[in-house]
Parts: structure tokens; C-alpha cells; sequence
């Protein structure tokens, strides 16, 4: 292999680097200061702890290695736990959870944050499994049933939804109705379209076109999380429409005022609302900080400052234990509002707070972990790490291949699947994506060969259109003042535009939320639907079930959709999923919450004959690099390594977002256990520009790291020679 193939090549450093290190600078001192309280897992230390807590019936000693037992039982002050990739970080929160439950912790003191409840049910459950059978723990139940319901007890999810269930349970306190409901995107969209075309703001004459919904949706919700004023983000992110702020400001706040008025939240109201009570109401405030004295925060570097302020808010006091466990290299949620200073500044945080790293990875042979080490040396900030394996054996060196177009880098993909077939299930592979169109001609590669494969991403559930309009009648079931709600069946009727579905909405709220204004001569003429819409309305009210209100509305609403929708046998099928997730409730507001902050997985599409023998389910994952965080394949391909698509061409002038790039080039990776195959078309061409060099992520490492395969020399059907 030659050590020059890549030297050739120039990148430019990105433009604000020079005014980035001021910050640059705090960073790397907060980060110095937390180094110095690096806590040593030595052995003698860790065994009189667990020998001062006799009568533990799990063995922590042998189940965790030093540095996983350190943090485990390190149950007092502010601790950081830095958990490299595949270093077990969810094992390790259930054995902390484990040994505070036998420790004497009650579990009503326990309060444990993730950014899934997937993830809060499997630390839950996990520990549920170790405890058990326990001497200890079954001291305070009487059988395995008793056993569950006390950890029951800790408070676990989302951010998300633990801040749902403190406004609803401390309403009253905070001065709320608690029979809200929440907006998420999409509706949120939709809420500040409609109030953009009632209030009919002037328009100042410009070339410049007013922004879409869901670019002010954005802009709206960039500006709270990141604590920036809207003129500032507009100005440097959107300058386009600029002409336009002072609209946009006023409609921010009448947003803001619509929500209040008509009982709405959305996603950002639902933290900043605790924040903002946290900060004012004392009595609130010391009633969290009392409840709950262990907290642990997973994913730490994933969180945005409103986030931040509400764990630093509730561990205020000394007494209260916070642990949060996360992964400067994986912070790549800026898009999402995730602010990947507060990982690296927990220590300006909490000045006493002590530092534990987890380095010994359990998923990568050594092989790959030498190159997703040598991906880590190039992050500029960070706390030191060195992943290593107890695995003896090395593995092979992961391979980068270039192709002279995306054709045949998705022919060379196909062919290597098919080559390691015979040791490997097509469950075993995953083609990563920087972003989604990336994959198009890999899909189509893999329809050709008949390879079956399953694509992680497309519109959420919850965002399917047909789903969407079932829920808004169970919205307005349990809160009448949904007026994004209402928009959204009045207009779903023939006969039934804006202007209408306003009026009747303004008349049903004037009316004390009746539905009687359905019947109004003057609004049921515009469409026959509305009469039987009120009957419906009418008896799920006094539905005594969730599934019953469900069949109700779809036994309603499947004659619209049949007329609106060509596919409707095919929408039709997700109504089983909505179906099967009401028979789980009892109640509509829980229903609501749990489809709003945790709702079914993203769509999936599928598609390629498995060949005989094979399982359904036995399919090549393609999926974008951002779905494919928190996973792990024998096998991994990482495609279009070339600069202006990975790292993505608007990230090339700003330091911080060419940084977060390079942490995402370094998740992909470090989703390999086996074998990593990295690849680049010689080219990119689209109206973006002209993109050949290969990508920096893979230059900048030292030669040694990878293995470059050389292109082959073949003959086509013409007797032509093609180099591939």
C-alpha cells in the first residue's frame, strides 16, 4: 500500500477557527480541571466499598471491570462518566441501579433520564432481572410480582416526558390546566401557518419570498434552545429572509400567545415551562429537590441548554447525587438544538464534580478500534480516551475502496455482501449514510441482485398523514380548545375551506367547547359531513374506553379517507398499530402523551426477495448515520467518503459544524465489530458543485490505519476494459 495515495490533496481549514479559540480555550481548561479529578478504579479501594455494604447478593466484583464497578458504586456527589463507544454504558446505569435499591435508596428517590424510553425500560428491566431473586431485595416485597412494582417506583423516561408529568401532576401549584395537549412538529408547523394567514401581517414588498412553515417552525425552536434571539439566528443562518424579522418576531410571540390561549404546549414548551417554574416557584423547586437525591442522566452530551438547566436546577444541593454518562466524540445532535458544550464544561458546572472513564470496549475488534482511535485523535476538544479490547485476536484492518462513480461503489457494496455471505446473515450488514438520497443507488443495486434490505428513516408514524387526522378527533375529545385540531377535520370535508373551518372553530370555543355549532344551519350547509361528524363526536364522549373511541372515529372516518386517498387500502393497514397501542391505555391523555413523546418507531421500508430458507426479517440495514447511534453490526459500510458530501459542503467554512461532522464519521465506525468497509465514488456532481477529493476524515489519518484496495481491471460485454 502506498502512504502518499491521499498527501495529494488540500482542504482548507474552516474560515472562523481564529475567532473560535477564545472558546476554544475555556473549553480546553474546563476540561484540564476535570481531568485532574480522574478517580483511579484501584482495586484494594473498590473492595473495601463493596465490603463496607455487607450483605450484597449481586457480584459486582465479577460481573463489571474496575472502571464500570467505580462508577457503579460511586452512588454520592457529581460524577462524569465518559463511556467510550461499546464500552457498556447501559449495563453499567443497571448495576448502579442495582446497588442503590440494595443499598437502601428508595426508589421514589431514583430519578433516571434518557433521550428514549426504550432505554429507561431496559436499564429498568435489566435491573429487575438482577435483583430478583436477592436476599436483600426481597426483603421488601414477598414475591416477584411486588418485587417489579418497587422498582416501578424510580422515575424514568425522556426529559420529555418526566417534564409532562410534572406539570400535569403539579398544575395546580404552577397555575396550569392541566389538560393540555401537545403539538409536536407538525402541528406546530401548522399552528403558525394558520396564524399567519389570520393575522394578515403587512407584507413589506421584497423579491424575497416569506418563509415556509416549517423553516420558521425551526427558526422558532433553534432560537429557545440554543438561548438565541431570533434576529441573531436569522441574520447569521438565514440571512435570505431577513428583510422579513420584524414579521417573524411578532408572529413568534403571537405563537407563543396562541398556545397559552388555546391550552397547547409543544416539545420546547414542555421543558422551558419546568425551567421557568424551577426558577420561580421555591415551593416547586425544593419539593423536586427533595424527592429526588439520585439522579442519573444518560446521553449527557446529547442534551440542550434547557435540558442542562433543568438537571442543574433539581441537583443544586450538595446532597444530591447526579451521575450523567455520555460521549464527547458522539455529540452530533447540534441539528436537534444539542449543545456539546455542556458535556466538556460539566466541570466549570460542578466544580467538586469527579471524572470516571470507560475505555474497554466489548463490540470491535482491535483492528477497527486502532482506526476509530486514530478518528478520536483528530476531534480538536475532548476528554483523552484510548478504547481498547481484551480480544486477542486482531482482525483485519478496515478497507477503503474508491469507484469511479456511485454505480459501481453500489456495485463493489453488493459484491462484498455477497462475498462474506457464507459467514455472515444479511442481518449482519448495515450501509451508513450521511444523508438519505446517499443510498439510492445502493437500494437499487441491491432490488437488481435480490438482496434484501430494510431502510431505517422516512416519515414517522405519528407524521403519516392519515394518522395524524385520526388523532386530531381524539385531541378534540380531550381538549375542545385544539384549534389545530379542528383546522384540521373541518377541512378535511368537501364544502369546508379556511375561511369556514376559522368560523366554526371561533364558534364552537365562544360556546363553551360545544359541538353544537356543528349543527348551526349556516355552517351545515356548507358540507353534509359535519352532521354526522357531531353524532360521532357525540357518543365517543361518552365512550367508556380508549379502543372504543378509536373505532369510533375510524368507523367515521374511513369513508373520507376513501375519498381522499387512492392508496387508502394501504394507509388503511397502519390503523392496526393505532388499534393495539389504545387497547395498552385506559385513559385518552395518556394515549396522547405517550403517542406524542414516544411514538412508534420511524417508518421503515423494505424491499428485495430473501432467498429460500431465509427469515423475513434477515435484511441488510441501510440506514443514515444519525439513526444508526446506539447500534451495532458485524459488518459496516460507510459510503460517499468524498469532501463536500462527508463531511457535508456547508459545514466547510464553520469549525464547530466541521467538528461535528468528524464525530459523526466517527459514530459510523465505531458501529463496526468485524469488518469496516469505507468507500468514495471519484466524484460528486450535483447544482452544490463539483466534489473529487476524497473525504478529509479519511486523509488525515496516518496510512498504516486502513487498507486501500486497488481497482481491478475487468472486461465488459463489449471486450472493453473497465477499471473498477
Amino acid at each position: 500500500m502506498t502512504t502518499t495515495i491521499f498527501a495529494t490533496h488540500h482542504y482548507n481549514y474552516p474560515q472562523n477557527f481564529i475567532e473560535m479559540k477564545p472558546k476554544l480555550t475555556r473549553l480546553e481548561q474546563a476540561i484540564k480541571k476535570l481531568e485532574a479529578n480522574l478517580m483511579d478504579a484501584d482495586a484494594e479501594v473498590l473492595g473495601q466499598r463493596l465490603a463496607s455494604h455487607l450483605g450484597l447478593q449481586v457480584d459486582y466484583a465479577s460481573e463489571l471491570n474496575p472502571n464500570q464497578l467505580l462508577a457503579a458504586t460511586t452512588i454520592e456527589g457529581k460524577v462524569l462518566v465518559i463511556a467510550g463507544a461499546g464500552s457498556g454504558k447501559t449495563k453499567t446505569l443497571t448495576y448502579r441501579t442495582s446497588y442503590l435499591i440494595e443499598n437502601g435508596v428508595s426508589p421514589k428517590e431514583i430519578l433516571l433520564l434518557t433521550f428514549t424510553r426504550k432505554a429507561a425500560n431496559e436499564i429498568k428491566s435489566r435491573a429487575k432481572t438482577l435483583l430478583a431473586n436477592t436476599v436483600s431485595f426481597n426483603k421488601r416485597a414477598s414475591d416477584s410480582e411486588l418485587n417489579s412494582k418497587v422498582l416501578n417506583d424510580i422515575t424514568s423516561g425522556t426529559f420529555h416526558s418526566f417534564c409532562n408529568m410534572l406539570l400535569r401532576q403539579y398544575s395546580g401549584l404552577l397555575g396550569i390546566n392541566p389538560r393540555f395537549t401537545i403539538l409536536d412538529t407538525g402541528d406546530s408547523e401548522d399552528a403558525i401557518d394558520l396564524i399567519h394567514k389570520e393575522k394578515n401581517y403587512p407584507i413589506k414588498i421584497t423579491n424575497q419570498a416569506f418563509p415556509r412553515k416549517k423553516t420558521l417552525q425551526n427558526i422558532f425552536s433553534t432560537s429557545r434552545n440554543r438561548r438565541i434571539h431570533i434576529r441573531e439566528l436569522i441574520e447569521s443562518s438565514y440571512p435570505d429572509i431577513a428583510v422579513h424579522i420584524p414579521i417573524i418576531e411578532q408572529l413568534a410571540v403571537d405563537f407563543h400567545q396562541y398556545k397559552r390561549a388555546n391550552h397547547l404546549y409543544d416539545f420546547d414548551d414542555i421543558i422551558s415551562q419546568v425551567v421557568r417554574h424551577l426558577k420561580s416557584n421555591d415551593t416547586f423547586r425544593q419539593l423536586l429537590q427533595k424527592q429526588y437525591r439520585y439522579i442519573m442522566v444518560d446521553e449527557y452530551q446529547d442534551t440542550n441548554i434547557p435540558q442542562k438547566e433543568l438537571i442543574d436546577l433539581i441537583c443544586a444541593p450538595a446532597s444530591v447525587s447526579l451521575m450523567v454518562v455520555g460521549d464527547d466524540n458522539q455529540s452530533i445532535y447540534a441539528f436537534r438544538g444539542a449543545n456539546y458544550e455542556n458535556i466538556l464544561l460539566f466541570g466549570e458546572s460542578y466544580p467538586e464534580a469527579k471524572l470516571i472513564k470507560l475505555e474497554q470496549n466489548y463490540r470491535s475488534t482491535p483492528a477497527v478500534l486502532d482506526y476509530i482511535n486514530a478518528l478520536s485523535a483528530q476531534i480538536t476538544l475532548g476528554y483523552q480516551k484510548q478504547l481498547y479490547s481484551a480480544v486477542s485476536i486482531d482482525g483485519l484492518k478496515p478497507v477503503f475502496r474508491r469507484l469511479s462513480d456511485e454505480t459501481k461503489e453500489a456495485r463493489y457494496i453488493a459484491d462484498k455482501i455477497i462475498e462474506l455471505k457464507s459467514d455472515y446473515d444479511y442481518q449482519d450488514f448495515a450501509v451508513l449514510c450521511r444523508t438519505s438520497f446517499q443510498s439510492n443507488y445502493v437500494q437499487l443495486e441491491f432490488m437488481e441482485r435480490h438482496i434484501p434490505f430494510i431502510v431505517v428513516g422516512g416519515i414517522r408514524f405519528i407524521e403519516r398523514r392519515h394518522i395524524k387526522d385520526v388523532l386530531a378527533f381524539v385531541k378534540i375529545l380531550y381538549n375542545p380548545n385544539d384549534t389545530i385540531a379542528w383546522h384540521r377535520i373541518l377541512t378535511l370535508f368537501k364544502g369546508v375551506g379556511a375561511v369556514t373551518a376559522t368560523r366554526l372553530t371561533q364558534a364552537i370555543n365562544a360556546d363553551n367547547n360545544s359541538f353544537e355549532p356543528l349543527m348551526m344551519a349556516n355552517f351545515a350547509k356548507k358540507s353534509t359531513q359535519l352532521e354526522p361528524l357531531y353524532k360521532m363526536l357525540s357518543k365517543a364522549s361518552e365512550a367508556e374506553s380508549v379502543e372504543t373511541i378509536i373505532e369510533l372515529v375510524l368507523e367515521f372516518y374511513m369513508p373520507v379517507l376513501k375519498i381522499n386517498e387512492d392508496n387508502w387500502r394501504e394507509r388503511s393497514e397502519d390503523f392496526r398499530v393505532l388499534k393495539n397501542l389504545a387497547a395498552e391505555h385506559d385513559s385518552l391523555d395518556k394515549f396522547l402523551e405517550n403517542l406524542a413523546l414516544d411514538p412508534p418507531n420511524d417508518s421503515v421500508a423494505t424491499a428485495g426477495d430473501p432467498e429460500q430458507g431465509e427469515e423475513s426479517n434477515d435484511k441488510v440495514t441501510i440506514s443514515t448515520i444519525h439513526s444508526a447511534k446506539g447500534l451495532e453490526w458485524p459488518v459496516v459500510f460507510v459510503n460517499s467518503l468524498v469532501d463536500g458530501m462527508t463531511p457535508h459542503y456547508r459545514s466547510l467554512s464553520d469549525f464547530e459544524e466541521l467538528e461535528e461532522e468528524r464525530k459523526l464519521f466517527y459514530v459510523a465506525c465505531s458501529r463496526a465489530k468485524n469488518r469496516l468497509f469505507l468507500t468514495a465514488p471519484d466524484y460528486f456532481s450535483s447544482y452544490s458543485g463539483y466534489f473529487d477529493k476524497v473525504s478529509r476524515f479519511i486523509a488525515e489519518l496516518p496510512a498504516d490505519k486502513v487498507m486501500v484496495e486497488t481497482r481491478k481491471k475487468a472486461i465488459d460485454e463489449n471486450d472493453d476494459p473497465v477499471w473498477w
